[in-house]
């Protein structure tokens, strides 16, 4: 039980420590300008990864033969 108890401790301490690197990160990013860069962003985000998921979907048709 103090096995559980110890690798449970470790785990929320490196929660913790990745929470602050996140939040770390976060203060360093400059947010957008204005709210219409900030829609452009999440365009090219969206489309990043459909253009992903359609890459893995082609790989897939490879592998699987479809």
């Amino acid at each position: 039980m103090d096995n559980t108890v110890e690798k449970l401790d470790n785990i929320n301490r490196t929660l913790e420590r990745q929470n602050e690197i996140m939040q770390k990160m976060l203060d360093i990013m400059p947010g957008p300008e204005n709210r219409f860069v900030r829609v452009l962003e999440i365009v090219v985000l969206i489309a990043t990864v459909l253009g992903i998921f359609g890459t893995v979907d082609i790989v897939r048709r490879w592998v699987i033969g479809g």
